[in-house]
């Protein structure tokens, strides 16, 4: 599939999702990019705070761990932020290797332990979170070194693979680009020329051509298209 514009130039097509090899590595590469520019402009967010789902408490399900990590993760911020108002942070979400689901964050301020595990675990994450100082020059590495090869590859759909405050906008280059003109997806038709013995016909994709590479690259819970 390539894309093709009204004056005859000729681009790969990203589909720009996490499931799709090429276009994970370059969303990641961004994504680590923009980190890295983020905390030189602001070098406040030097403490990183990683929070971790209590299996004992986790309900079963990949689904259903990330799904109730992001609602305890609100309402942990939440109870911070009455605390500590204009705290400002950026995360990211790994599952870990024991396929058990963390947040990463830089936050801009000192937050007491106690107060973070007491507070964690009335919230219903469980009373184990870290916290630390780390060095300004190397603060975004410590976050991106979780971005590693696959690390936002296999999460559930729907799934925010990371964020900010409010007070952060995080600009991921290629994540909102609009063309400056109009753009067709075409294919060539491989199917066609088996049965004609003729080349591939050159023709415009559809959503039953998406659909079915998303099914043998083995993509579960799809639904047909309308």
């Amino acid at each position: 599939m390539e894309l093709e514009s009204e004056s005859g130039e000729i681009a790969p097509f990203r589909c720009n999702s996490w499931d799709c090899y090429c276009c994970a590595h370059r969303m990641r590469c961004n994504l680590i990019e923009e980190l890295d520019r983020l905390i030189e402009e602001r070098p406040e967010l030097r403490r990183l705070l990683t929070i971790t789902l209590d299996e004992e408490i986790a309900p079963d399900g990949q689904d259903e761990q990330h799904q109730y990590l992001t609602e305890r993760w609100n309402a942990l911020r939440t109870e911070i932020k009455d605390q500590y108002p204009g705290m400002s942070f950026v995360w990211i979400r790994e599952e870990g290797e024991s396929d058990n689901p963390h947040l990463h964050l830089l936050v801009d301020r000192y937050l007491p332990q106690a107060m973070l595990s007491k507070t964690a675990q009335r919230v219903g994450l469980g009373e184990v979170v870290d916290i630390r100082r780390v060095n300004a020059r190397n603060a975004a590495k410590y976050v991106t070194k979780y971005l590693t090869k696959g690390a936002l590859h296999d999460l559930p759909d729907g799934a925010r693979r990371y964020g900010s405050s409010q007070d952060i906008d995080l600009a991921v280059r290629g994540s909102h680009d609009e063309p400056e003109e109009d753009w067709d997806l075409l294919m060539d038709d491989h199917e066609v020329s088996k049965v004609s013995g003729d080349g591939p016909l050159r023709r415009a994709v559809t959503s039953t051509d998406l659909y079915r590479q998303r099914v043998e690259d083995g993509v579960p819970g799809l639904d047909p298209p309308d």
